[in-house]
């Protein structure tokens, strides 16, 4: 519950940049979901500007992980299971890129992808494209999804 007031309280004090170190780092460094959060946010701000917002980050940080894989970092802040690492190698051998559609739909696992199309060597720019059309996807229904539980109220 503690990050869940500090999560809410960046969005409060830092406003749209507070969203994105929300998503930022939802992505890659700490398990939290960003999804209320984009909800919360949509509350304030126009729907488009919460979408550049979080893609831009959420794409970030994706690229962070890619890189974090491409150059075989094991350390990398969270400490990761190397079960968990071999799982998100296997499926990018066996669903290449489009592991990475559904990459933002996968709680924990799916931030684990990016790394793992970095270990494999995926070219960056269809890295790039399919988490791109995997996150442009996610964060519209979310942002679709919240707006309307806002009408609702």
């Amino acid at each position: 519950m503690d990050s869940i007031v500090f999560l809410a309280g960046l969005l409060e004090a830092y406003g749209l940049l507070g969203l994105a170190l929300v998503a930022f780092f939802s992505v890659s460094l700490l398990p939290w979901p960003s999804e209320p959060f984009i909800i919360l946010a949509i509350a304030y701000y126009p729907a488009w500007q919460v979408f550049l917002v979080v893609l831009i980050a959420s794409l970030a940080s994706s690229t962070v992980n890619y890189v974090v894989g491409l150059k075989g970092i094991r350390t990398w802040l969270v400490k990761r299971d190397p079960k968990d690492e071999k799982k998100a190698e296997k499926w990018m051998r066996k669903w290449g890129r489009y592991a990475l559609l559904l990459s933002p739909w996968v709680p924990f696992f799916g931030d684990m992808l990016p790394i793992a199309a970095g270990t494999t060597k995926m070219n960056w720019g269809e890295f790039l494209f399919f988490a791109a059309v995997g996150r442009v996807v996610k964060t519209a229904a979310v942002i679709g999804l919240g707006a309307t539980l806002l009408s609702l109220f």
